[in-house]
């Protein structure tokens, strides 16, 4: 699927659909005019009058009338819709607000929802489920991404897999990347303006209070209702024309956030399979109303839709057949961790899972750095001086980017734009060695972790848009973003076991295959990093066998972190230790590398444990700090 060339023809599509609104409302105006006209000169040629002239700005006056109603109502019909917002339509639609998900299916769809949020770059919208929804479907509903939501029914989330689901809200979020919300919003602001017009016919023919209707109205009434009848069923087939377009730019934006067509495919095959056995109804959801909003609509003649098995051709280059939609088992919807959080901080403290594939290849080819020493402490002393939270902000995005991305660091200046010291920040944060940098991170995440919570969920959003900008999301940069939570997310009080011991052999097979897990994540940032892994595990598990050293995906990590986090304290740096011992055993020769030094400070950050003394030697700690 060359889903970049289907977004290009999708977005001229809407574009020529769009210029025949105006062309349509043109029309609309041309049509009252001369039926008036017409129905003026019948009348005198009934009454037997010679027709000479028209009233005094004839024209005019029908053409601001009609202006009047149609973008007037339009107008007026924003101004509501903006007000009510995305939340407005969920709840309207019978959706919960998910703040505190207890079920499996809940926290899955919690995280997928952050994956989507970072693949794509957009603010985290809140989660709605539409609970007595058994039929697969979703929309996405708001004004803006900021003010955005996502609803979900319950038979999504018990029918679709955990990929599946991930393309079911990556077609939503492809609709928010892509303006939908809003023009949703506008076309039906103005089909609402074009029904006002035949409104206005049907007043004019109506009796009054005395039962009297007047004889103009009578005249030009039906003029008003044929016409605007004629220019909302007009606008209507236009509407769902343009959605048929955005439904197409939405799929082919979910193919691009999860860099699979197998997740959607799956939904469209499910829902197709439900539309043919008529279990595709909804029961709550106003589905005429909200139509062009649905991931798909009941058929009717005016198809807001395009048909399931085209989509799916655009999907595989082939035909594909319905697929059934059965209740998941429990135990295939996996016990996915989530930590409860403060609504206004929940895109931060919510475990944070990426769909975006892990870079496999290497990294950009890093920016030549012939720094001399007095330089470095030049830099160092400006860092020192940072002046009020845009500085901040700026030199901490700075301090993440990815040396050599040129995708990166143009997300980082559109997310500094109107700092003007914010180029010479990063000037300076060029100039910083990798002994120092980590360091100066933390020590500027905990100045921002004492700034209102608005600005550090901002930070956050902005870290996880700059990170994500080239489409790579690197283990390392995983470590930061688990970083970025704990310092600037509200507290999350850790529960570590109250042993006392410091022998990690009698921890529990569950337990150590945690440790394994979060272990063989690491490894993918260490040389030699298989073997790394085993030297670490293998005293541990004794008899037991070595689990193989494949790293967890996203929620893996968190859960496999959050186990390790609930260590006693004593065993998280014995934990650290024999990271570090291994490490240093299968190093090359010389010092270690910075990325592993930078590795282990961050995970052993992460545990809240001290560093070990050989490895805090290899860093240069901020005085200020």
């Amino acid at each position: 699927m060359r889903f970049r060339d289907q977004q290009d023809d999708a977005r001229r599509a809407t574009q020529r659909l769009l210029a025949l609104f105006v062309v349509m409302l043109l029309g609309l105006i041309f049509a009252v005019n001369g039926l008036l006209w017409a129905v003026w000169k019948g009348l005198w040629w009934v009454l037997g009058f010679d027709f000479d002239s028209l009233p005094p700005l004839f024209f005019e006056t029908n053409t601001a009338v009609v202006l009047m109603f149609v973008l007037g109502g339009a107008w007026v019909e924003l101004g509501r819709l903006r007000e009510g917002g995305g939340t407005h339509v969920a709840e309207w639609a019978g959706g919960r607000l998910l703040t505190d998900p207890q079920d499996m299916a809940e926290r899955r769809l919690f995280n997928v929802v952050d994956e989507m949020s970072l693949a794509s770059g957009l603010p985290r919208p809140q989660v709605f489920v539409l609970e007595r929804e058994d039929a697969i479907n979703a929309f996405a509903a708001g004004w803006s991404p900021e003010s955005s939501v996502v609803a979900v029914t319950r038979g999504a989330l018990q029918r679709l897999t955990r990929d599946e689901l991930q393309g079911l809200v990556a077609h939503e979020f492809g609709h928010i990347h892509q303006g939908d919300l809003r023009l949703n919003m506008q076309l039906l602001a103005l089909v609402w303006g074009l029904s006002l017009v035949h409104g206005y016919g049907h007043s004019l023919i109506e009796a009054d209070d005395n039962g009297q209707r007047s004889g103009i109205g009578l005249l030009i009434g039906p003029v008003f209702i044929a016409a605007g009848l004629l220019g909302w069923i007009a606008g209507q087939l236009l509407q769902a024309a343009v959605s048929r377009q955005r439904e197409l730019l939405a799929d082919a934006c979910a193919v691009q956030f999860t860099r699979s067509r197998d997740g959607l495919g799956g939904v469209l095959r499910k829902v197709w399979h439900q539309m043919n056995q008529h279990e595709d109804r909804l029961t709550r959801v106003p589905a005429r109303l909200l139509a062009a909003m649905l991931l798909q609509a009941p058929a009717d003649w005016l198809k807001t839709h395009p048909p399931l098995p085209e989509r799916l051709r655009r999907l595989y280059g082939r035909g594909m057949e319905p697929l059934p939609a059965p209740l998941l088992e429990a135990g295939s919807v996996p016990d996915e961790p989530y930590r409860p959080a403060a609504p206004a901080l929940t895109a931060m403290a919510a475990p944070i899972a990426y769909a975006v594939p892990m870079a496999e290849h290497p990294a950009p080819n890093p920016e030549p750095r012939a720094v001399t020493d007095s330089e470095e402490r030049e830099a160092i002393d400006r860092l020192s001086r940072l002046n009020g939270p845009g500085e901040l902000r700026a030199t901490i995005l700075a301090l993440l980017l990815t040396p050599g991305s040129q995708r990166e660091r143009r997300a980082w200046r559109d997310e500094t734009k109107g700092l003007t010291s914010a180029d010479a920040l990063r000037g300076e944060v060029k100039k910083l060695g990798p002994a120092v940098r980590l360091p100066w991170l933390e020590a500027l995440l905990k100045r921002v972790s004492r700034a209102p919570l608005t600005d550090r969920q901002q930070l956050m959003e902005s870290a996880r848009r700059v990170m994500a900008a080239d489409g790579q999301v690197r283990p390392i940069d995983r470590l930061h973003l688990l970083l970025l939570r704990q310092r600037l997310g509200e507290p999350q009080a850790m529960k570590p076991s109250t042993d006392a011991h410091n022998d990690m052999t009698l921890l529990s097979l569950h337990t150590l295959r945690q440790i394994a897990r979060l272990t063989a994540f690491l490894a993918r940032l260490l040389p030699e990093g298989e073997a790394w892994y085993t030297s670490v595990m293998k005293p541990w598990l004794k008899d037991e066998a070595l689990p193989p050293c494949e790293a967890p995906d996203a929620d893996g990590l968190v859960h496999a972190l959050q186990e390790v986090q609930a260590l006693p304290w004593m065993l998280k740096p014995v934990l650290v230790r024999a990271w570090l011992d291994a490490a240093m055993r299968h190093k090359e020769t010389g010092a270690l590398a910075p990325e592993t030094a930078d590795a282990l400070r961050l995970a052993a950050a992460l545990l809240d444990s001290p560093l070990p003394p050989e490895l805090a030697r290899h860093y240069v700690e901020p005085a200020a700090a």
